[in-house]
């Protein structure tokens, strides 16, 4: 039995609009909104390094502040397009620039933003940065890159500018961890005080000891931390870190990175193992393993 002409005309003509609209969508977030992104960045950009002789400079950052008071500084990694204005926003609304760039507008690309807990000023042992990882790798899409050695190799600091001083950071560690329970344990990486000494340099081997790369870099109980937290494919809500410790004052800013190599067997959560095999790694603890001198990135302060 033949169908209706009017039938076959209907089914055409609504998958032509189907056709249409979900062509309008994939231009929409392929071009239109990362063009849009980028040129919002590139405005807050030039008003940054308006009256500086050089990128390195530290920007105006109180003109920044002028236009959103909620601007706190500024994070650049060299050779990257990570080169953006990092927001906070009140304790009360922690996640309100995931999805609004610094003009407090709409946006799927979110701004770079610090955790509201967060005290620039005290200042706090672990400030914790998020961003997205986005398509066209804006934002903090380029931290995934860093489990390649040549990559960190070109790009083993990060720079971040406050309206109090410009800071270097060396970093430590990049590892991905889970977010959900069903994928194992969650390892708190999130922390931005600790209770002591004891406390800070345990959750720093516990940074160490998940690390993909092997990185030159020495770590003690008075140093600062900075952690980059993006989305990472690997398994659903899994997360690629990258934790980056503060220049001491009168340190040189250079990085031996001819040292630096990737970790054989760095601990992972238990889904991982579940998808792609392998096995964890014994993990002896802070303690032990510095009694048994196996940690060359300890340094005494």
């Amino acid at each position: 039995m033949k169908k209706p002409k009017n039938l076959k005309k209907i089914i055409f003509i609504l998958s032509a609009v189907i056709f249409v609209v979900s062509l309008g969508i994939i231009v929409n977030l392929c071009f239109i909104e990362p063009y849009q992104n980028a040129s919002t960045l590139k405005e807050i950009e030039e008003v940054y390094y308006k009256e500086a002789d050089s990128e390195e400079e530290t920007g105006n950052l109180a003109a920044l502040m002028a236009i959103n008071s909620d601007i706190m500084g500024w994070i650049r990694i060299n050779d990257t397009p990570i080169n953006y204005p990092v927001l906070q926003s009140a304790p009360s609304d922690p996640i309100y620039y995931l999805y609004r760039n610094y003009k407090k507008e709409h946006s799927g690309f979110g701004s770079i933003f610090l955790d509201s807990l967060c005290d620039l000023e005290k200042p706090s042992k672990n400030l914790i940065l998020y961003g997205h990882n986005m398509r066209d790798a804006s934002m903090f899409g380029h931290l995934i890159r860093y489990d390649d050695l040549n990559f960190y190799k070109q790009r083993p600091k990060i720079t971040f500018n406050t309206l109090a001083k410009r800071s270097e950071w060396k970093i430590i560690s990049v590892f991905k961890t889970n977010t959900l329970e069903s994928q194992g344990k969650l390892f708190d990486y999130l922390k931005i005080d600790f209770a002591g000494d004891k406390d800070f340099l345990d959750f720093v081997y516990d940074l160490k000891v998940r690390s993909i790369l092997d990185t030159p870099v020495d770590i003690g109980k008075n140093d600062r931390l900075m952690t980059l937290s993006t989305c990472s494919s690997e398994l659903k809500e899994f997360r690629t870190v990258v934790v980056a410790r503060e220049v001491r004052e009168g340190e040189s800013p250079e990085v031996d990175v001819e040292n630096a190599k990737i970790r054989g067997n760095p601990l992972m959560p238990q889904g991982y193992y579940a998808k792609y095999g392998g096995k964890a790694p014994k993990i002896n603890g802070f303690e032990k393993d510095l009694a048994e001198g196996k940690l060359t990135w300890y340094v005494e302060q």
